[in-house]
């Protein structure tokens, strides 16, 4: 299978990452709720998508600013310099080790493309410890931070919050192991 990956625009694939997004969230993070349809972070942020022919599987939005402007400071930060990675998702019927290397590193190059020297992800413990080994896999700095529990807010508010960067600034171009 050949996968793709793309700044998404097409309202059929769009619409594809937000259901697959909102079946994933439900089954896997146990928010029976969680509704993945478009929200406003969509609407200002770029969707990063990993397609295999006209299917969505996967997809993360990058969106500017930070939605946690209060930790930045604590950390060194510049808010106009950061953006976040925020509703990561990998279809489990394709999901790897290898095709989520390959999905951080696209993320990675589009938020540089972007002008971003940061980008901050909210996740559990155990998400950003996956993270933090695919980053060390791509040569990038990847920091687990601290354990952010007010930053939980909506369906996300019973689930743990670790504050992680990604030190986007290396000039060194991001090599996936095999």
């Amino acid at each position: 299978m050949t996968i793709e990956f793309e700044l998404c625009r097409d309202a059929r694939l769009l619409g594809q990452y937000y259901g697959l997004r909102e079946r994933c969230f439900r089954r896997e993070l146990g928010l029976p709720d969680f509704d993945g349809g478009e929200d406003e972070r969509d609407r200002s942020g770029h969707i990063l998508i990993a397609r295999s022919g006209q299917r969505c599987v996967g997809g993360a939005r990058i969106a500017p600013g930070a939605a946690i402007d209060y930790q930045l400071d604590e950390l060194g930060l510049v808010a106009d310099f950061c953006c976040m990675w925020e509703r990561f998702v990998v279809d489990p019927a394709v999901r790897s080790i290898q095709l989520m290397r390959q999905f951080c590193a696209y993320l990675i190059e589009m938020s540089r493309q972007f002008g971003y020297h940061h980008a901050l992800v909210l996740s559990s413990l155990r998400n950003a410890r996956f993270y933090r080994a695919c980053h060390s896999a791509l040569g990038v700095d990847f920091r687990i931070h601290r354990s952010v529990p007010d930053c939980a807010q909506g369906p996300f508010q019973n689930l743990e919050h670790y504050l992680s960067v990604s030190h986007l600034v290396d000039d060194a171009l991001c090599q996936v192991a095999a």
